[in-house]
C-alpha cells in the first residue's frame, strides 16, 4: 500500500487542490454577486426649477434616467440668463424620499458655488454621481425604486 512519506504527499496534494478548487469558486461566486449588484438599476427623476428673481432657463434634456448602483454618472444642465443684465445663482437641493438621500453621492456639483453669467449669456454645468451599493443591504429602500431630486437656482 502506501508508505507514510507518500500518504503525507497525498495529503498535502489533496490539500492543495481543495484550496485552489475552494479560490476558483470563491471568485466565481463573487462575481457573479457583484454582476447581479451592478444590475440593480433606480430610476432618477429630476426636477429643475428657478427663483422668479432670476431670470434664468435652466434644465437638463433627459428628466428621467435609469441608473445602474454603483456606476459613476454625469448630467449636464442647460443654464441661460435671459435678461439684459449680469446676474448670479446658487443652486440648492433636496431628494424624495429623504431616506435615499444617504445613497446618493455626488463627487461633483455645479451647486456647491455661486454662479455668475453675463446678458444672454448659456452655460452647461454638470453633476457627477453614483448611487451607493450599500443601498442593496439597507431592507427599506429596497422597496424603493425612484429618486427623485429637485434642483432648484436661488438668486444671489
Amino acid at each position: 500500500m502506501f508508505n507514510k512519506k507518500e500518504f503525507s504527499k497525498i495529503n498535502i496534494l489533496g490539500i492543495f487542490l481543495l484550496l485552489i478548487i475552494i479560490s476558483i469558486l470563491s471568485v466565481i461566486i463573487f462575481e457573479k454577486t457583484s454582476k447581479d449588484n451592478n444590475q440593480e438599476t433606480i430610476t432618477l427623476n429630476l426636477d429643475t426649477k428657478v427663483d422668479e428673481k432670476l431670470s434664468w432657463n435652466f434644465f437638463t434634456t433627459s428628466n428621467s434616467l435609469e441608473v445602474k448602483i454603483g456606476q459613476l454618472y454625469k448630467i449636464d444642465f442647460n443654464v441661460e440668463n435671459y435678461s439684459s443684465s449680469k446676474s448670479s445663482g446658487k443652486a440648492i437641493y433636496s431628494i424624495k424620499p429623504e431616506l435615499l438621500k444617504k445613497y446618493f453621492v455626488e463627487i461633483d456639483c455645479f451647486c456647491y458655488k455661486k454662479q455668475t453669467l453675463l446678458p444672454s449669456e448659456k452655460s452647461k454645468y454638470s453633476i457627477t454621481f453614483y448611487i451607493d451599493p450599500k443601498i442593496l443591504s439597507d431592507l427599506k429602500p429596497k422597496d424603493i425604486k425612484d429618486i427623485n431630486i429637485y434642483y432648484t437656482f436661488l438668486n444671489t
